[in-house]
């Protein structure tokens, strides 16, 4: 009798466990996918998970219909990212939608909306239009971009956070070259020290193949951002957490924001080829 019990108590967990697709949670960290795979699998109906680009996710169960599940875990998810939240589960189905997923840093603004932009960093925001140094020596800033998506990455040496995650950046770099060529353009800043710091480090360590570009900062006392028109902007008021990363769509507008290194940049190609495709009309 105990050995039917047992089988009985393996079989119902292992048919809860494949209920839901914890591996192909896009973005989420490992912690996420647990949740998902057992506290969530267990939680009684009815219950909704929700994700957002960048990595936010939550749930919520026991309501008492499948809507109100829904927007109980939405909203809880909104609370933790400015991207929008979708559903990726009801009850014990996945209803990810991955053709869904891949336009959430839209719908884009259209030329005229984007005129009336505030400047900030939050998302549909005129990011400031910071003054840079590009590899090959020429001085620019993010508004002679204009017409091209822009990966705008806040990072240093230093930081080991930064480090953790830049050969993923490079190898997210490399495909978009093939894949979209200069649609995408990438701004590569270094913060708290200087830029031959930053690329004798790349070159130290064999990834010298991500273009840096030079945001005038000159050792690790120099705690300012350049903005055009001969200002300077704290680089806590832009990065508050190292690194950190905008994407800006071709109307220079923030799309995508995130605070803190992301293990997987490759999961982003499609959103850059969805902005590349949809954005700046």
């Amino acid at each position: 009798m105990k050995k039917i019990l047992v089988c009985l108590i393996l079989y119902s967990w292992s048919s809860l466990s494949w209920a839901i697709d914890a591996t192909g949670v896009p973005h989420v960290d490992k912690k996420a996918r647990d949740g998902l795979e057992f506290d969530y699998a267990y939680a009684p109906p009815h219950k909704a998970y929700v994700i957002a680009p960048g990595g936010a996710w939550s749930w919520q169960a026991g309501k008492s219909t499948v809507e109100e599940a829904k927007k109980a875990s939405l909203d809880l998810c909104a609370k933790y990212t400015q991207q929008k939240c979708i559903v990726y589960a009801v009850d014990n189905d996945v209803v990810f939608e991955r053709s869904e997923w891949i336009k959430l840093w839209g719908p884009y603004k259209k030329q005229a909306e984007a005129k009336q932009a505030l400047t900030g960093i939050t998302i549909g925001d005129r990011f400031p239009n910071v003054e840079f140094t590009d590899p090959a020596g020429k001085k620019k800033t993010l508004s002679d971009l204009k017409g091209k998506v822009v990966f705008l990455h806040f990072w240093g040496q230093w930081c080991p956070s930064c480090r953790h995650e830049f050969s993923s950046i490079i190898e997210m770099y490399r495909i978009l070259k093939d894949t979209v060529g200069d649609e995408v353009e990438f701004v590569v800043l270094q913060l708290r020290e200087s830029i031959d710091e930053s690329r004798n480090w790349a070159r130290s360590k064999g990834l010298g193949a991500l273009p840096l570009s030079d945001s005038g900062v000159k050792d690790s006392e120099d705690n300012f951002i350049r903005i055009k028109g001969d200002k300077l902007m704290r680089d806590r008021n832009i990065s508050r957490i190292f690194p950190t990363t905008y994407v800006l769509d071709k109307h220079g507008l923030v799309v995508f924001s995130n605070y803190g290194s992301v293990e997987n940049w490759t999961e982003y190609i499609p959103f850059f080829h969805d902005a590349v495709a949809e954005s700046g009309k």
